[in-house]
């Protein structure tokens, strides 16, 4: 999976990261995890030393994975960060957490190294860690000549978090604009609730109809919902939109249409509800608070 030029030993690395994803060792077919492992962080370090970027985003995944698993694999202990050549950079990024610490450190080398694709899972951590490590994600964007359209959409959320929220809408709208989903969502919401703008309900309800049409799956989530609690409702329509963000990814969604299939609100068998409440449960979304908030019985039994 790696580009041409990549490091070797970042190729083989990334070979042991794939097989501990897939399962390999949980099938048996390692036959000693723990070295495995240790050899595969070696190998990356070694292609870090010398200067590839895509070597730290992939151990910082590997120090994510103990925090939430990647697949099969559940991560490397950061003890393995202790002593490891970070730079005086990496070394002042401090969190309480040792994985998120070690997580982030890397994540910063690899940015550091102009591995763009590590600045949306440093943002995203960055949220769950202190001002300081947001700020400077923030200046990692902020240093680039040419943000592309996700980035600007990264950059609002750091605004949005560090409480400038005039700067964050303007970044979402020029993330927006640029045709990033995710900045198109937001906009729904800054016009909605008046984040960064004077409320607008007309923009707001523009904005979320141009992100449901990227098919972005929590505006089709709300345009759905929208949908089924007009005046009069609009099943067909909310369950279309429902349909399509249930395949988007969002759980919530595929556990609403099994409740319309139960309810008698949309035309469907008790097996295609069910299979709506397996595919919630595989997105990661829990049915049962739903289901009993409503009186609705779980005909999986």
């Amino acid at each position: 999976m790696g580009e041409v030029g990549s490091h070797p030993a970042y190729l083989w690395g990334r070979e042991q990261f794939e097989r501990l994803v897939r399962g390999d060792a949980m099938a048996g077919l390692v036959e000693d995890t723990v070295a495995m492992e240790r050899d595969m962080m070696d190998a990356l370090w070694e292609a870090a030393a010398e200067g590839s970027g895509e070597a730290y985003r992939l151990i910082g995944d590997c120090y994510f994975a103990l925090v939430r698993p990647i697949g099969a694999f559940e991560g490397v202990a950061p003890l393995d960060a202790v002593g490891r050549p970070w730079s005086e950079e990496a070394s002042a990024i401090a969190d309480d957490n040792p994985a998120v610490e070690a997580t982030l450190r890397a994540y910063g080398e690899a940015v550091r190294l102009g591995e763009r694709g590590a600045l949306k899972p440093f943002a995203f951590l960055a949220r769950f860690s202190t001002e300081t490590v947001q700020r400077r994600v923030l200046a990692a964007i902020d240093a680039l000549a040419d943000p592309i359209a996700g980035e600007l959409y990264l950059r609002g959320l750091l605004l949005h978090w560090l409480g400038d929220a005039e700067a964050s809408f303007e970044a979402h709208r020029r993330a927006a604009e640029a045709g990033d989903p995710d900045a198109k969502f937001e906009l729904s919401l800054c016009y909605g609730q008046g984040l960064g703008v004077p409320p607008d309900p007309e923009q707001a309800r523009l904005w979320l109809g141009r992100a449901a049409a990227a098919n972005h799956p929590r505006a089709l989530y709300n345009l759905g919902a929208a949908h089924a609690s007009a005046a009069p409702p609009d099943f067909a329509r909310a369950a279309d939109c429902y349909e399509r963000a249930a395949e988007a990814g969002h759980g919530q969604a595929a556990a609403t249409l099994a409740v319309m299939i139960l309810t008698g609100e949309l035309t469907g068998t008790v097996e295609e509800a069910r299979a709506r409440l397996d595919q919630a449960d595989a997105l990661g979304f829990s049915p049962e608070p739903l289901l009993t908030a409503l009186g609705v019985p779980d005909p999986r039994g």
